[in-house]
């Protein structure tokens, strides 16, 4: 299964101008957790609900500071034709739970461990239905 199957859509892109308090009301119109910080086509680094916390609001930083100034940067990005178990091994090794998808150097989803797990749960329950309307149906018993 490829990594396009099961990431989200759209993406919020903002670019680095951005004030953080425009990205935080991004994030809640949008309900989402983490937003992508774009020039162009390429990008340049990922904010998360948590950096807006740990960045701006422990370090008393203003809502007009630029967004492009708390951005990780460089974020570990899978592409979109990737198999899913190339996200589940940048999850084992690094510390986050969302990874940009990039087509073509462009970011085109998210894929959050999330994801991940629901897919997973959706892969068992498809596997485990015809097991159970089998144990689950009457035997006929021969006389």
């Amino acid at each position: 299964m490829k990594i396009r199957d099961v990431m989200s859509t759209p993406v919020v892109v903002v670019p680095p101008i951005t004030p953080v308090r425009d990205v935080a009301r991004h994030m809640d119109y949008s309900g989402v957790g983490c937003v992508v910080v774009s020039e162009g086509r390429g990008i340049a680094g990922i904010v998360t609900d948590r950096d807006l916390a740990v960045r701006v609001l422990a370090q008393d930083k203003n809502g007009d500071t630029p967004v492009g100034g708390v951005m990780s940067e460089d974020p570990v990005v899978v592409r979109a034709e990737d198999e899913v178990e190339v996200a589940f091994d940048t999850f084992r090794r690094h510390s986050f739970r969302r990874l940009p998808v990039a087509a073509e150097g462009s970011v085109v989803g998210m894929v959050t461990i999330d994801d991940l797990l629901l897919q997973m749960h959706q892969l068992t329950a498809d596997l485990l239905t015809p097991v159970v309307k089998e144990i689950s149906e009457p035997q006929h018993q021969s006389d």
